[in-house]
């Protein structure tokens, strides 16, 4: 039996054929036949560029409000919460954020599902794809195994044992649960040493499009981040080092730290690999405001309607507010950070969210000739702060700035809701980290220090001796609401005491200018933060129905659907299909 692809699309979906079999040997308009398919060099790359796809539209875009890789894990971590009108909005992703998850929440499906779509698109590469016919297949299958490994790797770090899918399965193939996370991450860093011969490198600081591909430098990234997970640290040495010290990447100075999470970011000399989301007019509205956040953008932008007006920093008009700072945290890096472009490029304080025309910017900062107004009349002015009433839920005085759409972000060429900032996988300050880590656990601490100081020096915050203690805190600061934290915090065995220190602690967020019966109502703005009511009081939940439990919530449950399917995935932890 012959089996058919579709060429040249994004799904080059395998197929075949089930009824009469005479029928197969009838050519077929727009599908190739892998008997004369993946034959040449232009057919690996266009079979490898529908593998890039696939993982653009699976483990990079957004479903509805939320992207589930970055969404689920985020609002997993202790320093963000879910915020948004009240407790009962946005519940795809506060049921991560408060621990009510259960195996049938979509959102796992979701995360769960792109993975391995992703991984079926690079194994149609890897299996058809011959690496010895020439260097450019070969490439084309290097890059497919690392892709396939980044997505095996994340799969571990979340679900801790999902099944190894190396190969194409067939309809009677059920995958079953890797032996432990540790050997599927080790396998993961084999995966990604064996092909870095045969991957290019970046072709310099200045190669935008050497961020936008697989590299040696993202092979040497899942490789070490895969061997820090396994616990193996001589080995995330080695893996590391070469990306580390590559003259293809560098820092950006600390002036443009904010670019990094914004279009004037794109592919710029941090970025090791991100997927770039510029938007594609042959893919139709839908599928580029997907690829582009859309929803998700509008969830993480300030909630314009209870403010005084749009301030300048954001790219848009429509915002709902559903992403804030845990205010303990916010504190803790003020603290540490001061007035560095880090910090200011994390979240602002209340005075600069209320008074400063370059890093907040209102409307009626500037008169028509360009005069500023005076902080005087700026502290009573309505057409700034937060105008509800009600205030700003899950906000404490510090507002976030990190992932909320700049002005240029939007891209008005291929829609008014496409967000063209890349999606950001790997980038070096968290690649410094790692191997400083990875240093700081194999002795070699001066090497370490130095690359934990690199990282201070560029926030201008204090430049400290390498801890555990301060590797850790160095890395909340510079990776928050960068999908790292969750897993950070089960590696090092800490999640249950920050998740403890964090639940039923929900500020709502004032600004007394305009509540009546404060002393700065009419007068001037004043933001004040009150700790909401726990959720057992304002949900009527029983207390045991929410909240970290130590010895489940370290990783998620498989999907019900995924188990009801195949009876050969268990479930772990504790979890039990409901």
């Amino acid at each position: 039996m012959k089996k058919y692809i579709y060429s040249f699309t994004v799904c080059a979906a395998l197929f075949c054929a089930s009824c009469d079999e005479s029928r197969l040997d009838i050519e077929q308009k727009a599908v190739s036949s892998t008997e004369t398919f993946y034959k040449t060099d232009q057919d690996a790359i266009d079979a490898t560029t529908a593998a890039y796809a696939q993982f653009l539209d699976n483990v990079c875009s957004s479903v509805g409000i939320y992207q589930p890789q970055f969404t689920l894990l985020n609002y997993s971590a202790d320093d963000v919460f879910s915020a948004g009108t009240d407790h009962t909005d946005h519940m795809d992703m506060r049921i991560f954020d408060e621990f009510r998850y259960d195996t049938g929440s979509a959102g796992l499906k979701e995360l769960y599902q792109r993975y391995y779509k992703a991984i079926y698109a690079c194994n149609l590469v890897i299996t058809y794809v011959d690496p010895a016919a020439s260097t450019v297949m070969a490439r084309c299958v290097a890059e497919a195994r690392v892709l396939r490994a980044y997505c095996h790797m994340m799969a571990a770090l979340t679900f801790q044992c999902p099944p190894k899918v190396d190969k194409l399965l067939g309809a009677d193939d059920k995958p079953t649960n890797v032996e432990s996370q540790k050997s599927l991450l080790e396998w993961c860093a084999s995966e990604c040493e064996e092909v870095v011969d045969a991957l290019d490198a970046r072709k310099g600081q200045d190669d935008v499009e050497g961020a936008y591909k697989v590299t040696k430098g993202f092979a040497y990234f899942v490789a070490g981040k895969s061997a820090v997970f396994a616990g193996d640290m001589a080995r995330a040495v080695k893996d590391l080092k070469p990306l580390v010290e590559s003259p293809n990447y560098a820092l950006v100075p600390g002036n443009r730290f904010r670019d990094l999470f914004h279009v004037e970011g794109n592919g710029c000399e941090e970025k090791i690999f991100e997927a770039n989301r510029f938007g594609n007019a042959d893919k139709g509205f839908w599928n580029n405001i997907f690829r582009g956040g859309w929803m998700v953008n509008n969830v993480l932008n300030w909630r314009y309607d209870r403010l005084g007006s749009r301030a300048s920093i954001c790219g848009a008009n429509d915002g709902w507010g559903g992403g804030a700072i845990n205010w303990k945290f916010a504190e803790k890096m003020y603290e540490n950070d001061g007035d560095g472009p880090r910090r200011k490029a994390t979240f602002l304080t209340p005075d600069e969210f209320l008074y400063d025309s370059e890093l907040c910017g209102w409307e009626t900062d500037f008169d028509a000739d360009g005069n500023e107004m005076s902080l005087a009349d700026k502290k009573k002015d309505p057409k700034r702060g937060i105008k509800s009433t009600d205030g700003l839920f899950s906000h404490g005085i510090y507002m976030e700035v990190k992932n909320i759409e700049s002005p240029n972000d939007r891209n008005m060429t291929i829609s008014d809701v496409h967000n063209s900032a890349s999606f950001r996988i790997a980038r070096l300050g968290e690649a410094y980290l790692l191997y400083a880590e990875a240093c700081l656990e194999t002795g070699n601490i001066p090497e370490g220090k130095k690359y934990l100081n690199a990282i201070q020096k560029r926030a201008e915050a204090p430049e400290t001796e390498l801890t555990i203690q301060t590797l850790r805190d160095e890395k909340q600061y510079e990776l928050w609401f960068e999908t790292c934290r969750f897993h950070d915090i089960v590696r090092w065995g800490i999640a249950k005491e920050c998740q403890d220190a964090v639940v039923d602690q929900v500020p709502q967020l004032y600004d007394d200018f305009f509540i009546e019966g404060t002393p700065y109502f009419g007068k001037e703005h004043h933001l004040r933060a009150v700790l909401t009511h726990p959720l057992s009081v304002i949900q009527n939940l029983p207390a045991n129905s929410y909240g970290f439990v130590k010895g489940k919530h370290e990783y998620f449950p498989f999907p019900k659907d995924v188990i009801d399917l195949n009876k050969e995935l268990h479930q772990l932890n504790g979890w039990a299909t409901k």
